[in-house]
């Protein structure tokens, strides 16, 4: 026991250490709260996550750094490192392809549970073609911004991608393609705000040689004055005659590093055989 206890007491000691350098960080989060997902009866949700951050720069003036995400499922393999200069940063892991890095999703004030952004009208992000173990290259030059990436996958084909990105005043804009041996996508987002209002567009086309092109549209705005915010969506999936639709919404009120959550989705389809409702209501705490 005393063996044990002088082991514990030596790793504190050593990860309090470390975690007082400045090339490492520590952060988290942590939900509790009740949710529906429209089948039975509401339950409790908890969720919890803890991210790693290390990051340093060589003499030269060269940064390089990765980052490793733990959650309540027991992963812990979602991890990227990045090297970064004046010729711009790449990045290889569990990371964003270029197409995802370029376009902004339509969310807002978030649930616990994400009710407001899993309905069935949203396509849940633009990473179709994503896996984890992307390499990427970014690179920005005044408001405009550029990435390329590679992914090689044995199931599906290499995946290439590119995007860009601009700032025009008020409005945000980004575009992006990414193809592999039998599919692309190709998609465009508009993001703009105005005082304490803001919201866009995401519009994004999936072609596949052996289906029906699906089609994906989200609209969405959210509206904050001091520590509450509101926001609400509307989005539909379009693949041949089969049409899915639904929207969602989200409240929350910021206490300083924790917040309470309420969130709320329907989804339906074209023929109205499927119409169901989700929520959620609960704290999500910062650290």
């Amino acid at each position: 026991m005393k063996k044990v206890l002088l082991a514990s007491t030596a790793l504190v000691a050593i990860s309090g250490a470390a975690l007082a350098n400045e090339n490492i960080s520590l952060s988290g989060s942590a939900e509790m709260g009740v949710k529906d997902t429209g089948v039975g009866d509401a339950v409790f949700h908890k969720d919890a996550d803890v991210s790693f951050t290390l990051s340093s720069t060589t003499d030269a003036g060269l940064t390089f750094g990765t980052g490793l995400n733990f959650d309540d499922d027991g992963g812990g393999d979602n991890y990227a490192v990045h090297v970064g200069g004046q010729f711009g940063t790449v990045t290889l892991g569990d990371t964003d392809g270029a197409f995802d890095w370029a376009l902004t999703e339509v969310d807002g004030a978030g649930s616990i549970a994400d009710d407001q952004t899993s309905h069935d009208g949203m396509h849940g992000g633009n990473d179709d073609l994503d896996g984890s173990n992307i390499l990427r290259y970014d690179n920005s030059f005044g408001g405009m911004g550029v990435a390329l990436s590679f992914e090689q996958d044995k199931g599906a084909g290499d995946i290439i991608g590119v995007g860009v990105t601009g700032s025009f005043g008020d409005f945000d804009v980004g575009a992006g393609f990414q193809s592999n041996d039998d599919s692309n996508i190709a998609g465009v987002s508009v993001m703009a705000e105005f005082g304490g209002i803001g919201g866009g567009l995401n519009f994004s086309r999936l072609s596949n040689d052996n289906a029906d092109d699906l089609r994906r549209m989200s609209v969405g705005g959210t509206y904050t004055e001091g520590a509450v915010a509101v926001h609400v969506n509307f989005g539909q999936n379009k693949m041949g005659d089969t049409e899915d639709s639904g929207f969602g919404v989200a409240a929350q009120y910021d206490m300083g590093g924790a917040k309470v959550q309420f969130g709320y989705g329907n989804s339906d389809n074209a023929d109205d055989t499927m119409d169901k409702d989700t929520w959620s209501l609960g704290l999500k705490m910062s650290f």
